[in-house]
């Protein structure tokens, strides 16, 4: 069964040809009668390691069998290459059961074998398949790096094919990122690369390509002609590749249609887009890609507003909505599984360390066993060597597994802020979030405002969410910059509040302060507003109608203290001591039933001590909280 990662592998990995299925039984017969008439072991392992990747895509036991077989082969006749593309088959099978850790793991093996090697074609094919793996995950600087270090390293070769398969990788990195005339322009060179083979299936995906892009650019005859080309390098065949390409025809079609005045041409093109949307469904229905098929029900109901049938519109409307509904359930969990996969590879790294530490420790009582005989003098000092070190290496041992447990914690509060919080809001809402933001100007009054109405709250509480999830994550990486500096603390504060001044309106709560004009502060900048922002926001949610907030600052010999109060519902002694502490739960709704995480003050704790300062609550029942804060006047 194909499901929808077919075509993703095939855009972006695949250093093989797209074939028809009798093509590709013909390759692996092939490679079949060659391994049969094989006498030499390293021909054996580099046929074995073919057929291994001619399979990934096919039968995944299969290819992973031939991996092992050849990788075990490869040890025996210490042949490193045959064992570096093993790894490379590894990895690859460990990706598609989205097993990331490993996966990852493989292919850096790979990779560092093939630079010990100076293997061009296997660093090059190694960071191809990191590309893909960042790329999937939306990390597209990582991904365009290593593309990048897989086209350069193919051109030393001279590896026309490879070359431009990573051009057209390149190019559909830039298009994820909206940035169409880059992506073209790649794509575009890799159609020149290709040119020399006019029928070559690499050249139908530039053209598919090409045409998606023409598409976001509003040149739909342009993307026609484009998309036109790969059929008929595909000669129309059934497949569900050219059932995609006939999507695009259809909403090329469409959009004309839309903006066509004769009455005539504009039922030409609805039909045209209506036939060619159909007959792609079809073999989506059959192959089960569910967001293809997301994508033509979406179309068609379109296309049947547009004819001014409603009934079949709001039909299709409803099974596009309900497939888009599992689609971003189903793309959660694997973001979900992502985020899981970094920390475990964390996780195992802290481990190794330490075994590494135990290791280092029973050698030296080794050392010690062979030194005893030397002298008595000799041996108490190595007898009271060894107490330090001994002493030294437990405390590392204890520091480290101190890590671990925190890691630990971090990562359960993390997937349950993430499980309650982000997975239940982006099912609901995030699909007609994206059928309103494609489909806004055919779209009904009424329809619209049921969509807005429905996901305006929700969607400003979901993004302040992940902002605070993005800036712990990056924090816990130590990937935020930190370039303190002096600034005038007022104008830090008036953009603070201008960014908060609707809530507080909603609310009806004065917002003061009491800053002189003059007073500096050396900090972060955008540290700062960070801070300011999660304590002034905590502070309106907390605080009942027609409240107040007041924020004020002063200087003494030392520090700088800020200190933001409220009139709000304040907290018991209880919720205080635990405030800033990850692991116990602390979140509770706002005066209007505004949701919380408790993360921010988190984030707030960890960027004020980044800065050396401090910071501690005042607060009492019905009676209101303050917050208060204090950075040095210098980093010491």
């Amino acid at each position: 069964m194909k499901k929808s990662i077919f075509l993703l592998c095939l855009l972006l990995t695949s250093t093989l040809s797209f074939s028809q299925t009798n093509i590709e039984q013909h390759t692996l017969d092939s490679l079949k009668i060659e391994l049969k008439n094989a006498k030499e072991d390293t021909l054996k392992i580099n046929i074995l390691n073919d057929l291994s990747f001619s399979y990934y895509n096919i039968d995944s036991k299969k290819s992973y069998q031939y991996a092992e077989i050849a990788h075990n082969l490869s040890k025996k006749n210490n042949y490193e290459k045959g064992i570096a593309r093993s790894y490379l088959n590894y990895g690859i099978y460990y990706w598609l059961k989205a097993d990331f850790p490993k996966a990852l793991d493989y292919i850096y093996k790979s990779l560092n074998i093939s630079e010990n090697l100076n293997d061009k074609k296997g660093i090059a094919n190694a960071n191809n398949r990191l590309g893909t793996i960042y790329a999937e995950f939306k990390n597209y600087k990582l991904a365009l790096s290593c593309y990048t270090k897989a086209l350069e390293t193919s051109k030393e070769i001279n590896d026309r094919k490879s070359i431009a398969t990573y051009l057209n990788n390149i190019g559909d990195v830039y298009l994820r990122m909206k940035q169409y005339q880059k992506a073209l322009d790649y794509f575009n060179k890799a159609i020149k690369m290709n040119a020399y083979e006019k029928t070559s299936y690499k050249s139908g995906i530039n053209y598919t390509n090409i045409g998606i892009t023409l598409n976001f650019l509003k040149q739909y005859r342009k993307s026609i002609e484009a998309i036109n080309k790969s059929i008929s390098i595909y000669n129309d065949d059934p497949s569900l590749f050219n059932a995609y390409n006939k999507l695009e025809l259809g909403k090329s079609y469409y959009y004309l249609a839309l903006g066509e005045k004769n009455k005539i041409n504009r039922d030409s093109f609805l039909q045209k887009s209506l036939n060619y949307i159909n007959e792609s469904l079809i073999i989506f229905t059959r192959e089960e890609s569910l967001m293809d098929m997301r994508d033509s029900y979406s179309y068609l109901s379109k296309i049947y507003k547009t004819q001014e049938k409603p009934e079949l519109a709001l039909q299709l409307f409803e099974k596009s909505s309900k497939l888009n509904d599992s689609i971003f359930s189903n793309e959660n969990k694997i973001q979900i599984e992502f985020l899981k996969s970094q920390r475990e590879i964390e996780l195992r790294d802290e481990k190794i360390e330490i075994q590494n530490l135990k290791i280092k420790n029973e050698a030296r009582k080794v050392y010690l066993l062979y030194t005893i005989t030397i002298a008595v003098i000799i041996l108490l000092t190595l007898f009271f060597w060894l107490y330090l070190s001994k002493r030294k290496t437990n405390l590392q041992l204890e520091e480290k597994n101190k890590v671990i447990s925190n890691i630990n914690k971090q990562k359960d509060k993390f997937f349950s802020i993430i499980a309650h919080d982000l997975r239940g809001p982006f099912n609901g809402f995030l699909g007609l979030t994206e059928l309103l933001a494609q489909d806004i100007d055919n779209m009904d009054k009424e329809e619209i405002q049921f969509a807005a109405v429905n996901m305006r709250s929700s969607a400003v509480n979901l993004h302040r969410l992940l902002e605070n999830l993005l800036e712990w994550s990056r924090m816990e990486q130590g990937l935020i910059p930190f370039n303190p500096q002096k600034s005038k603390f007022l104008s830090l504060v008036n953009e603070s509040i201008n960014a908060l001044q609707d809530e507080a309106n909603k609310k009806r709560i004065k917002i003061q302060r009491s800053i002189p004009e003059d007073l500096t502060i050396y900090a972060d900048h955008h540290i700062l507003q960070s801070v300011i922002r999660n304590l002034l926001s905590n502070a309106i949610k907390f605080t009942p109608k027609d409240g107040s907030v007041k924020i004020e600052a002063h200087e003494d010999s030392k520090n700088t203290i800020v200190s933001i109060s409220d009139t709000g519902i304040g907290m018991d002694a209880k919720i205080q001591n635990n405030l800033f502490k990850l692991d116990i739960k602390t979140n509770r709704n706002g005066t209007e039933n505004e949701p919380s995480t408790g993360l921010g003050l988190i984030l707030c704790k960890e960027f004020v001590e980044k800065h050396n300062g401090k910071i501690w609550v005042e607060s009492e029942v019905n009676k209101g909280t303050t917050f208060y804060f204090s950075f040095p006047h210098e980093l010491t």
